[in-house]
Order: structure tokens, then C-alpha cells, then sequence
């Protein structure tokens, strides 16, 4: 019963911080919006402002001649008069043509509110706050003593155990699949970026542990990012863009394209941001908004970057790191949001190649090392620091690519090969993650 109960409170708790995070993402937007309708009404005012004032200088030069001529009527200076009015008349002309500028000068501005019709058609689409799963479990005196869960900690060990091996190759597809991007979207549902031939986006459900869905694109994707539970974004770096999709219904949706003109490979959200690694010999980093605006752009000779290829940015949002892979420096760079260079990690094999990054619960990452050796999958602190970890086995020849990590089910989700560095990426290793 009490096992019951603590399980219903845990699912109130659930529905209810999703509605609050629903209720901050509104209220951000609203703010946004009613930023910009604020900011339409200064400039209008701001500009009415200054038709004012040149009205008004008319205004009183007008008043003054009127006068000066009234005067000269009265005392019948018709001398004085004949030149005033000459002098007069030309000025009014000057008048005239500034209050024809004036009249020309576009201030009043109709705005109106055209509703987002997205979040209406997701609403339809969507008639429940999310849905409610269960699963048989047996009675308390079949339920073996469970250990608690760690508490994550920089300081503590981590501990990987080899939950599940996945094929991609058994998805469709004409070639062998080249996994360089992964990124999880909900516990169950996993896009991946094929490089390969197939060029495309699949989305993998591991509670059917099948590919549910997968959209080809015209040239290969690298890598992508979640920009909520089912937005993302993709890097297409022969096209130099990035694609916008979702996924409705268990099924990818192409929403639109963003040209860059950079050759873009690794990429990460955080935000409303998205920070981009592209080029090669030398690379650069770009901040972006999500119309693409170029925010900051941190680029130079090969002391700051050689090849980016991926990038993430931490959970506090404070830091940017970055995989910089060459022949003859590899290493994670630490960055702030001026682009400069606060700590830096290399690993301890000479000639390692650096690949995918990710955060965990703990704030440490762990690092791809395109290579086949023992401490391939190192873990490092925020600080670049090196951290304790472990596999619970012996692991064989493999060569991990691309890493994601599924904070609500502690799992971790390695793309590798069995063979040689160059070899296709078919394969998807999934771990537990755990902490002592």
C-alpha cells in the first residue's frame, strides 16, 4: 500500500511540474510578444515626438510673422511692410515644403494579433496533458531488496552496465548506417542522424525497439538537438543548413530549412539558442538565434579551434564545450558566451580522436574517443578535470562516435563500430548509469 501510494503521489508530482514547465514556456512567449508590441509603440510615440516638435517650430515662426505684419499694418510702415511680406512669403514657402515632408512621414502603424495556429492544432491533436503506462509488477514479498539509487556527485564513481545492443543496420536502408548524431527526445522515442548513403533522421522507440520512423534528406545529417520533447533541430553540412523537424505521431516532419553558409557538423540548444561547430583548418563556433541570426561567432587561427565537431552546452547554461579533433591536438574546450577559452581537456593516448560529448545528472561529461581501447569513453568534470568511472565488463573491439544521455531513465546511448576507426557506426550501445 505504501508502495501504491508513493507511486501515485510520484505520478501528481509528474503531471504537475510538466503543466508548470508548460506554464513557464507560455509566459515566456507571452512576454515575447509583448515585448514587441511595446517596442512598436515607442517608436511610433518616438517619431510622433518629433513631428510634434517641427510642427510646432512651423507653428510659432507662422505666429511671429503674423504678427510683425500686423504691427507694420497698424503703424503703416508700407515700406517696411512691401519687404516683410516678400520675406515673408518665402519663408512660407519653406514652411509649405517641411509640412508636405511631414504629412509624408508614415507613423501610424495598425498592429494586430495573429494567434500561433501551431499550438492550437497541437492542442487538437493532443486531447490529454500525456498518458499513463503501466506495467505488471509482483506482489512486495516477490519484490527483491533494491539498493537506493546514488545520489550524482562530481566526486563519486560513475558506473556504466551494458543494458541492451542495437543493430541500425536492421532498419531500412541501402547502406550500412553511419550514426554521428543522437539525441533523446522523451525516454522512449531516440532520433539518430544516418551519415551514411541513406541520408537520413530516424526516430527509434525502445519500448517496441524498432525504428518508428525515418525522413530522407537530400544530403547527409551530422548531428542534432532537442529544442523540446518533440522539436529538433539537424545539421545537414554539405548543404550548410539546419533543419527544423518534429515528431507527431511517432512520425519525423520536416518543418523548415535555415542556411547558414558554413559547412555546420555538431550541434546544441540552449536558451532559445543554438550554438553550431563548422568548418575545418581552421573551425569556427557560431551562436545563433533560431531565425538565424548570427549572435556571436568565435573563430580565428588554429590556436582557438582546428576542427570543431561537436559541441554542447551545460545544463546551467553557463558554458559551451567543444570536441576540437585534429591529427596533432585533440582536445575539449571549455568556453564562456564571449567566445573565450576558460579550461581545456586532452586526453592521456596521443592521437586520440574526440568525438560526441554529453552531460550527466552530475555535471561531468563523457567523451567519444574514436578508438579502440579500455578508457575510450573518458568522463570528465566541468572543469575539464578527470573523473572516475567504470564498466561493469569487458567491453571488446569498439570505436564510439556519437553520445546522448536520458536523464528521466539514467540511460546512455553510445554509437560505435566493431572494426576499424573508419568503419561504418551501425551500432547503438545502451548503458545504465549509476553512481557510488
Amino acid at each position: 500500500m505504501k508502495a501504491i501510494s508513493k507511486n501515485h503521489d510520484d505520478v501528481i508530482k509528474a503531471i504537475h511540474q510538466f503543466r508548470k514547465e508548460i506554464n513557464k514556456r507560455l509566459d515566456e512567449m507571452e512576454k515575447h510578444v509583448v515585448k514587441e508590441a511595446d517596442n512598436i509603440l515607442l517608436k511610433q510615440q518616438t517619431k510622433l515626438n518629433d513631428l510634434s516638435t517641427g510642427v510646432q517650430e512651423i507653428t510659432d515662426k507662422l505666429t511671429e510673422k503674423r504678427k510683425r505684419i500686423d504691427n507694420l499694418i497698424q503703424r503703416k510702415c508700407l515700406d517696411k511692410l512691401f519687404v516683410e511680406m516678400k520675406e515673408t512669403k518665402k519663408r512660407v514657402e519653406e514652411m509649405r515644403m517641411k509640412q508636405k515632408q511631414y504629412s509624408r512621414v508614415d507613423v501610424f502603424q495598425t498592429v494586430s494579433f495573429v494567434k500561433n495556429s501551431d499550438i492550437f492544432d497541437m492542442l487538437d491533436r493532443h486531447k490529454q496533458l500525456g498518458e499513463l503506462i503501466t506495467k505488471k509488477t509482483s506482489m512486495v514479498e516477490n519484490v527483491p531488496v533494491m539498493k537506493p539509487t546514488s545520489t550524482p556527485s562530481e566526486d563519486k564513481t560513475l558506473n556504466l552496465e551494458v543494458f541492451e545492443d542495437i543493430d541500425m543496420n536492421s532498419s531500412s536502408g541501402n547502406t550500412e548506417c553511419y550514426i554521428t548524431g543522437i539525441e533523446v527526445l522523451k525516454p522512449d522515442k531516440i532520433v539518430m542522424c544516418d551519415n551514411s548513403g541513406n541520408k537520413n533522421v530516424k526516430c527509434y522507440d525502445t519500448v517496441q525497439k524498432k525504428v518508428v520512423s525515418e525522413i530522407k534528406l537530400t544530403e547527409s545529417p551530422f548531428d542534432v538537438a532537442a529544442i523540446t520533447d518533440d522539436k529538433f533541430v539537424v545539421t545537414v553540412t554539405d548543404e550548410r543548413s539546419i533543419h527544423f523537424m518534429s515528431l507527431r505521431n511517432q512520425r519525423i516532419v520536416f518543418d523548415r530549412k535555415m542556411n547558414i553558409n558554413e559547412n555546420c557538423f555538431g550541434i546544441a540548444y540552449s536558451q532559445d539558442k543554438l550554438v553550431v561547430s563548422c568548418n575545418f583548418d581552421p573551425g569556427k563556433v557560431l551562436v545563433l538565434d533560431l531565425q538565424g541570426k548570427i549572435l556571436q561567432e568565435f573563430s580565428g587561427d588554429k590556436s582557438l579551434f582546428c576542427f570543431p565537431l561537436y559541441v554542447t552546452v551545460n545544463t546551467a547554461g553557463t558554458s559551451i564545450y567543444v570536441s576540437d579533433y585534429s591529427y596533432t591536438v585533440n582536445a575539449v574546450k571549455q568556453l564562456d558566451w564571449q567566445g573565450n577559452v576558460i579550461n581545456t581537456y586532452q586526453p592521456a593516448q596521443g592521437g586520440s580522436y574526440l568525438r560526441g560529448i554529453c552531460e550527466l545528472d552530475d555535471g561531468t561529461f563523457l567523451v567519444c574517443l574514436l578508438q579502440d581501447s579500455d578508457d575510450n569513453l573518458p568522463r570528465v568534470s566541468d572543469s575539464c578535470k578527470p573523473c572516475k568511472i567504470t564498466i561493469n565488463q569487458k567491453l571488446g573491439s569498439w570505436y564510439p562516435e556519437a553520445v546522448a544521455y536520458c536523464k528521466k531513465s539514467r540511460k546512455l546511448y553510445v554509437s560505435y563500430c566493431e572494426t576499424g576507426r573508419y568503419d561504418p557506426k551501425h551500432r547503438i550501445k545502451i548503458f545504465k548509469v549509476d553512481w557510488c
